[in-house]
């Protein structure tokens, strides 16, 4: 269970009852859109989607996330954040479709995966997103997209990231290369990196986060 953080805002009134699972999250953001392909994969029932306007205050979220950090996933007792912790969460909660891997070795390179794309590419891309012609952005755009050519090696001719089967760390590409037009990168056409997106944009899980 997370432990509240401090809040500017102040809650004036007492939040509706959580029942079942929500998730909250932001249009616009990476890593709701990561956290929203991870839950539509596992077709949970009843699961409910509550979207925020980031920097806005929110009274359920002010609740049981003082610090309003995008995404938080609520079930029952537990709140739940960053987006690999919700991802991995879900994984561990409804175990199908798999997502992790059975074999260790294979699940702390996923983690290494993961610890990359959140920590350096998805903010890199919000950064573009957010101020897409700040100075900053350009730097941000050369930085992500170098970071991007380095990847093309994850990517198979067929299958995935770690092999033939779909799991978070493809959640969280796709989560990033479903804007690569918002993104404006100057990227070169790699065919392994084209056919990847292709499948990967594909799947329903995608199409229905991105609508």
């Amino acid at each position: 269970m997370a432990i509240p953080a401090k809040s500017k805002y102040v809650i004036d009134a007492k939040p509706a009852a959580r029942a079942g699972l929500t998730l909250f999250c932001a249009d616009a953001d990476f890593a709701s859109l990561w956290a929203r392909i991870v839950l539509n994969e596992k077709d949970v029932d009843h699961a409910r989607i509550e979207r925020v306007v980031r920097d806005r205050p929110h009274q359920d979220l002010l609740v049981i996330n003082p610090s309003l950090s995008l995404p938080t996933l609520a079930d029952r007792d537990a709140v739940l954040y960053p987006a690999g912790i919700i991802a991995e969460y879900l994984d561990e909660r409804y175990p199908h479709p798999r997502l992790l891997p059975p074999d260790p070795a294979a699940r702390a390179l996923l983690r290494m995966l993961m610890a990359r794309l959140e920590r350096e590419l998805l903010p890199l891309a919000q950064s573009i997103v957010d101020a897409p012609r700040a100075a900053e952005a350009k730097t941000a755009r050369k930085q992500l997209a170098e970071h991007i050519i380095a990847s093309c090696r994850l990517f198979p001719q067929r299958g995935w990231c770690l092999g033939l089967d779909f799991s978070l760390v493809d959640c969280a590409w796709a989560a990033l290369l479903s804007q690569l037009g918002a993104l404006q990168l100057k990227l070169p056409a790699d065919p392994a990196l084209l056919r990847y997106a292709q499948r990967v944009l594909a799947r329903p899980s995608v199409q229905s986060a991105l609508r």
